[in-house]
């Protein structure tokens, strides 16, 4: 009995020690349309439009659509427009509409979208819709 309360001591000690994993990166940010927010010191996103075509919660549909949105990212003086979508593109040869790269004072960053909320069908109000961009410089 003393072998498994020190053994499930030591367990908890070190489980309690270990870091989580389901930490959310620092270089994300949420926002919604016409908002703009500053990653880190250096990176400001703005979001221009958001499309959402997906297909509702509980519905039947020949296609799943797609939610695209259109980012400003800027660095100092530096700017530059993308585009980016959730979903399928159709005759696009883009892999991974969800993400590209970017050139922003002669530094390289990826920019993943990651959410657009809410999920259509998924809710009765009139929330606003929010976005989820991650940015990450190589």
């Amino acid at each position: 009995m003393k072998r498994l309360s020190g053994l499930l001591i030591v367990g908890t000690v070190l489980f309690s020690a270990c870091k989580s994993s389901n930490t959310s990166p620092t270089d994300s940010i949420s926002l919604g349309l016409h908002q703009s927010g500053r990653l880190g010191s250096e990176i400001v996103v703005r979001v221009d439009s958001i499309q959402d075509s997906r297909c509702p919660l509980n519905v039947t549909c020949i296609w799943a659509g797609q939610a695209k949105v259109k980012f400003l990212l800027s660095k100092d003086t530096d700017s530059t427009a993308v585009r980016l979508s959730l979903g399928a593109d159709p005759g696009s040869s883009n892999k991974r509409p969800d993400s590209t790269t970017v050139s922003l004072n002669s530094e390289r960053y990826k920019v993943i979208l990651r959410e657009v909320n809410p999920y259509p069908g998924s809710t009765t109000t009139n929330q606003p819709q929010t976005t989820v961009v991650q940015v990450t410089k190589f």
